[in-house]
């Protein structure tokens, strides 16, 4: 199992949406910063809190088309499992 220092999602900041470890951006933040063509470069200049590793980390994720939604799954733990490359969250017992 990956470990993720990048991402933290706890109920108590930002509603337990997932944020960029040590700060209240959420990931969602910069998704959208993407989405309207931001680049990572201007993404942390806007953000000097967020180091460009963790940018990388959520960034390598972005490239392998997980949401918010998974990505959130994926930190929580072993309950659920996604499966790479495919978009697919899948719940285990």
């Amino acid at each position: 199992m990956r470990n993720f220092t990048a991402i933290t999602v706890h109920p108590e900041i930002q509603d337990g949406a997932p944020v960029f470890s040590g700060t209240r951006v959420r990931i969602e933040t910069f998704y959208d910063f993407l989405r309207v063509g931001v680049s990572v470069s201007e993404f942390l200049d806007e953000f000097p809190s967020i180091t460009r590793d963790q940018v990388l980390e959520v960034y390598d994720l972005v490239k392998q088309k997980y949401t918010v939604d998974q990505i959130s799954a994926l930190v929580a733990g072993p309950q659920s499992r996604i499966e790479t490359g495919t978009g697919r969250l899948q719940a285990t017992a």
